[in-house]
């Protein structure tokens, strides 16, 4: 890839890393530090019912799963971002063929030409598919 090329990713990409670091500390300081009945101005310390506990619980786990998705994201970004200083960008690590420009302006850190990608995905299923078929076969065994 050409270095001007990689150059309009890099900003795209420090710019996306950006926004998901925001969004990271956005996250961190509303959703997970507030109960319901800090919304509602409830600070006595008494639970008023346990679907509010649960609500709490269920939508700090809701933040806890984004945030993850968040920090993988970075994770990929950070990644891209060193591939970039590395002149590595934008080659597929399975099979190192170029990744076609209208993917990566899709996907700025993506590791994967579309083929592969798909190859790993179906890899993916074929693995889950047969591990729930052990788990099953195992169940009706009585192991």
């Amino acid at each position: 890839m050409k270095k001007k090329d990689a150059e309009v990713y890099k900003k795209k990409l420090l710019k996306e890393k950006e926004r998901l670091f925001l969004n990271l500390q956005s996250m961190d300081k509303t959703s997970l530090h507030a109960t319901s009945q800090e919304g509602s101005g409830n600070l006595s310390g008494y639970v008023s019912h346990q679907a509010d506990i649960a609500t709490d619980i269920y939508e700090q786990e809701k933040s806890l799963s984004f945030m993850g998705n968040e920090e993988f994201l970075l994770e990929e970004i950070e990644d891209a971002l060193q591939k970039i200083d590395k002149n590595k960008y934008g080659k597929c690590e399975i099979c190192g063929i170029e990744i076609p420009v209208k993917r990566l302006s899709v996907e700025p850190y993506a590791k994967l030409c579309m083929e592969c990608k798909k190859g790993e995905e179906e890899k993916k299923k074929s693995s889950d598919a047969y591990g729930s078929l052990q788990k099953n076969t195992r169940k009706r065994r009585g192991a």
